[in-house]
């Protein structure tokens, strides 16, 4: 299954990849900033059919499939053909192909790949989590002064920064007195970038199965700490969730206290 999965997420990257860049008929889904293109579609019909033809018996459940394969059965493959559309539409190359198989109910294996940059993220249960085949770990930042959490926002250390507190106020404006979407890279590579130490935090509380559950076990078997936004372990239907390092992970807490 592992080398099905690998050999189905890039050739699927591979699809979405040739679409990029083109002009693409875009249509919106739940709301304006929620799209769809001919490329979603195509990759979605390509990896459901490859797993169709794979494992028949399989249960299926893709973001762009109206109604799932084969409900209730223990292997459970869970598809998004292109998080990030958004992103993928308007020409910017921070979009991804995402995998989850599920067995009993339970994260098994995880795909992440970035076509863009040939980053594929794999993840098996008690396994660990590899970036193209090289073993990841989370980083050890333990402050939340230096931490980069995905928000661009200067402190008062070091040479950068300027009309500090300007920024803090109309940052406390656009989240207490607009509706703005506030939603930084808009792709789950976020999450898979911080399983490489390359992010410190993340915290979100908009997505679905196809977003999370292949991330999720890529950033748990690269010693993340995952809960809820009430700090309890995260469980599949949650929307919100909060990840770090474990030493991190109580800091970034506190944001939610």
């Amino acid at each position: 299954m592992e080398h099905f999965l690998k050999e189905t997420i890039k050739k699927a990257g591979g699809i979405a990849l040739g679409y990029f860049g083109t002009e693409l008929e875009t249509k919106t889904k739940s709301n304006l900033a929620d799209l769809i293109t001919q490329a979603d579609i195509a990759v979605s019909d390509y990896i459901v059919h490859a797993i169709g033809q794979a494992y028949p018996d399989h249960h299926i459940r893709c973001e762009e499939l109206d109604e799932d394969i084969n409900p209730g059965a223990p292997y459970e493959w869970v598809i998004d053909p292109i998080d990030g559309t958004r992103n993928f539409a308007q020409g910017i190359p921070f979009w991804c192909t995402i995998i989850a198989l599920m067995k009993d109910g339970e994260r098994y294996m995880g795909a992440v790949y970035n076509p863009v940059s040939e980053h594929l993220f794999f993840a098996e249960k008690g396994k660990g989590a590899y970036l193209n085949d090289r073993r990841i770990h989370v980083n050890t930042v333990q402050s939340m002064d230096a931490a980069f959490g995905v928000f661009s926002r200067a402190n008062n250390m070091g040479i950068y920064g300027d009309y500090i507190e300007r920024y803090r106020a109309a940052n406390a404006k656009l989240v207490l007195q607009s509706e703005s979407w506030i939603h930084n890279y808009g792709c789950s590579l976020q999450l898979c970038y911080l399983a490489s130490g390359g992010v410190d935090f993340v915290t979100g509380n908009a997505g679905m199965d196809w977003d999370y559950l292949a991330a999720f076990l890529i950033c748990e078997e690269a010693g993340a700490r995952l809960t809820d936004s009430d700090g309890n372990e995260w469980k599949r239907g949650r929307q919100d969730y909060v990840m770090a390092n474990p030493d991190l992970h109580p800091k970034v807490m506190e944001l939610f206290r």
